[in-house]
């Protein structure tokens, strides 16, 4: 390890061990309130898609913390597919597919917020990059790896259209239905972009207090920043929690702004945090919504697997 490398790491433990704490439970309560305002919105989006339900919110506040606790520790958010589980096994005559369908579109609505956050951004004057330049369209495109693998999906997907029509235009509607809000334009800003807007909010000040909790200096573009690298690294979700990704593009983004080795402590310092958080409040509200009964019979499943294999 080189002296540099050495003294990066040294620079970020003295940061981990110098936090403040009233700064870090400052922002870990706007964390779980801004969760709390996600899982409302899409809340909005489940009960329009099931009409005849009287879903309550803690059902769908459960499976959404659920999920977000298994995703911190899952690759690729196949914590999502538990989203799906609740809801699925507690709302009579529901559809996997329309239930799919509604977080496609509030994953969608935040694809366009964590949009907003980094366009909103670049036109401050900021850049993603150390230099003050992000890399064009043009030159991304020029890879002929990157074309040539896009060409292949889009053939492969135009055939499986062709070859399965009709079952892809049933899914379709079932996965419409779980759209069904967006042809409401008033319950669609009431119950859904109002509380992201709250959502977004809030996770702008939670990171806010994550800067003074570690001591990164703070300036008023300085929590936009991190919120738009987070945006970037999410857009890749290949690692648990985008480990790694994120503190490298906050790394990038706040480049200058801080010593690296502040940068690396506050990356890792915030995530690990959120992280504690989230896995806490994903197993507490896994059994709020699953039940004893469930969290009996996963139990018994589990100790019959482990009997078989020890045969």
């Amino acid at each position: 390890m080189t002296h540099g490398a050495t003294a990066i790491l040294t620079g970020s433990a003295h940061s981990l061990a110098h936090v403040s704490l009233w700064a870090l439970a400052l922002g870990l309560g706007l964390h779980v309130l801004k969760l709390g305002a996600e899982a409302r919105a899409w809340h909005g989006i489940v009960r329009h898609a099931h009409d005849l339900h009287g879903i309550r919110f803690r059902l769908t506040l459960g499976a959404f913390v659920s999920a977000i606790g298994a995703s911190a520790v899952l690759p690729a958010r196949v914590g999502e597919a538990l989203r799906v589980g609740v809801v699925r096994r507690h709302v009579p005559d529901s559809s996997a597919v329309t239930i799919a369908g509604t977080i496609v579109l509030e994953t969608s609505i935040e694809v366009a917020f964590g949009a907003a956050m980094i366009a909103s951004f670049l036109i401050a004057g900021r850049s993603l990059g150390p230099h003050g330049s992000t890399p064009a369209l043009s030159e991304l495109a020029a890879h002929h790896v990157l074309v040539g693998v896009g060409s292949c999906l889009a053939i492969a997907a135009v055939l499986l259209g062709v070859a399965r029509r009709e079952w892809l235009r049933a899914l379709g509607a079932r996965m419409a239905k779980g759209f069904s809000i967006m042809r409401s334009p008033r319950a669609f800003a009431v119950r859904v972009l109002s509380w992201k807007l709250v959502a977004w909010s809030l996770r702008l000040a939670s990171v806010y207090a994550f800067l003074l909790a570690f001591h990164v200096p703070v300036a008023p573009w300085t929590a936009l920043a991190v919120v738009a690298a987070q945006s970037v690294a999410a857009s890749v979700p290949l690692l648990p929690g985008n480990a790694g990704t994120q503190q490298a593009a906050i790394g990038v983004a706040l480049a200058g702004s801080a010593s690296a080795a502040a940068l690396l402590g506050f990356g890792v310092g915030m995530q690990s945090a959120t992280t504690i958080a989230d896995l806490i409040l994903g197993a507490v509200a896994l059994t709020l919504v699953a039940g004893r009964e469930d969290l009996r019979d996963a139990l018994g499943a589990l100790r019959i697997r482990r009997a078989t294999r020890a045969r």
